[in-house]
């Protein structure tokens, strides 16, 4: 078994807390332990934590960071151990949940229950936490011991994983805090200092509320971006006025969009009434294009006809019901693509009245939209929508993506005319090796009624099942300890007090 090194920062830390989290590794067993307490003299520690080695461990394999006071769990070492042999020897760092020990009337524990490894989302917060293991060597690579115990948890673990060469979630509870504290911090200085290091042009901005990091990329460049609208010129009242979404849609990015490098293919139905067509001819001119489709109804084939009459070098696949909001939208989401990595980018999309219709998807594992129906002001469990972040999809109402990413994983999936074409297309984009991203800061509105229940064609349910059912089952960005079938993330246990916890720290008191 490996030896591990635990590492605390004692500098502003109580005697009580210490010995509380020098209680929890005494009591681990597998022999003696070592605990390099940081910024504090070992002279009166040594006699107050006896089997405790406090001397530097040159010969451990991995060290763990610990703040003090919190305790760590019996089997988080084993953790360590089954995680390297579960995901191999490239493993440098590994991270889990935490139980919150906190007196609460109805007895029950909360936890913080963390998503895989996510890079755009450690930049906005430090969703990882206090609480994280590390390979000695990589540790010693990226400062040391005592700088790292140091620093703050952000800065700590930004560092360890943007140099690792694979990071691991695990669901098991590493370790339990008495903080009563759900909210991730942040600190924009270490972010700063993490996008120098990475090459990432950006600037920084802290939204104390919160807390959370916006990262704002530089767009270099302002490329073409194909706007692909299927429709079948269909109307409906908006404000109190009866009007077709595509002209609306089509209008809306026009007058209100800060970016304009755009071109319009519009792939019409036979039955779209002749006066929305020329509605739409007077509002795009030459930067518009009609398609006429006259074949049964399959939105995957419509969308990627669209894309074979455009020329952009991006494409923005939007439903004919949808209305931009924040006028920067489209740098927001492209600025993103600067990350070569990036396939796809989605915004938060809204409903007329201002609820939340789709921030991102989650699969737990039908493929679900994540806060649907709840109210503009959620901001979620550990502010989940609230800040930018890796999400296994994205809705097709408003997605946003490369001609190159497009073409080489080949379009949207006709074998998914109505449904899961956006999930299919999103898994495929992953599999190449592509990111997808959530993003709040762009938002749309999307008109779809709030009571439509999609129609689930047992044939499509069998074979996306059937091509996808893996990490369906297993999401990377949900939690396998989450509750399932539900479209927010609270905790596998029922009680009031874990819906609270699921809308975030705006939600209203759940009823009795």
């Amino acid at each position: 078994m490996s030896r591990v090194l635990f590492a605390t920062d004692g500098s502003k830390a109580t005697p009580d807390d210490l010995a509380i989290t020098g209680r929890s590794i005494r009591r681990l067993g597998f022999g003696r332990h070592s605990w390099r307490i940081v910024g504090i003299e070992h002279g009166w520690a040594a006699s107050r934590f006896r089997r405790i080695s406090l001397a530097d461990d040159p010969k451990a394999e991995w060290v763990v960071f610990i703040p003090a006071g919190d305790r760590v769990t019996r089997d988080a070492i084993q953790v360590v151990h089954r995680a390297v042999d579960a995901a191999g020897a490239e493993v440098d760092v590994i991270y889990g949940d935490t139980e919150h020990d906190v007196k609460r009337a109805d007895r029950l524990p909360t936890f913080q229950r963390r998503p895989g490894f996510s890079p755009e989302r450690l930049r906005s917060h430090d969703y990882i936490g206090g609480f994280i293991m590390a390979r000695r060597a990589l540790v010693d690579s990226v400062g040391g011991i005592d700088v790292l115990a140091t620093t703050s948890s952000h800065d700590r673990n930004l560092r360890l994983t943007e140099s690792a060469r694979k990071v691991h979630r695990t669901s098991a509870i590493c370790n339990v805090t008495a903080s009563s504290n759900l909210l991730p911090d942040a600190d924009a200085d270490a972010v700063a200092r993490h996008l120098a290091r990475r090459g990432i042009d950006a600037t920084v901005h802290f939204d104390a509320s919160l807390p959370a990091v916006r990262v704002r990329r530089k767009l270099r460049q302002r490329p073409k971006v194909s706007v692909i609208i299927p429709t079948r010129g269909s109307s409906a009242e908006l404000r109190g006025h009866d009007a077709p979404f595509v002209t609306n849609a089509v209008r809306t990015l026009i007058e209100r969009s800060t970016y304009q490098e755009l071109e319009f293919i519009v792939v019409a139905d036979t039955p779209t009434p002749p006066e929305v067509r020329a509605e739409l001819q007077r509002l795009g001119g030459d930067r518009l294009l009609i398609i006429d489709y006259d074949k049964a109804f399959n939105f995957a084939l419509k969308n990627n006809i669209g894309v074979a009459h455009s020329s952009g070098e991006f494409l923005l696949l939007l439903n004919d019901d949808t209305e931009i909001i924040s006028p920067d939208a489209l740098e927001t989401m492209l600025a993103i693509f600067e990350d070569g990595n990036v396939g796809i980018v989605g915004p938060i999309l809204y409903f007329e009245d201002g609820s939340i219709q789709s921030a991102g998807h989650v699969f737990s594992p039908d493929p679900t939209d994540m806060y649907r129906l709840k109210p503009a002001s959620t901001r979620g469990a550990h502010n989940y929508v609230r800040v930018q972040r890796e999400a296994s999809s994205v809705i097709a109402a408003c997605l946003l993506t490369t001609r190159r990413v497009f073409d080489a994983v080949g379009g949207l999936s006709t074998q998914f005319p109505g449904n899961w074409n956006d999930i299919d297309y999103a898994l495929k984009v992953q599999q190449a090796g592509y990111s997808v991203i959530f993003t709040p800061h762009a938002e749309f509105f999307h008109f779809e009624s709030k009571t439509r229940v999609a129609v689930r064609l047992e044939s499509e349910v069998a074979k996306l099942g059937h091509r996808w059912g893996d990490i369906l089952d297993d999401d990377p960005y949900f939690n396998p300890l989450l509750q399932r079938f539900i479209n927010v993330w609270r905790s596998d246990f029922h009680s009031d007090r874990s819906y609270e916890e699921a809308l975030g720290p705006t939600a209203p008191i759940s009823s009795k």
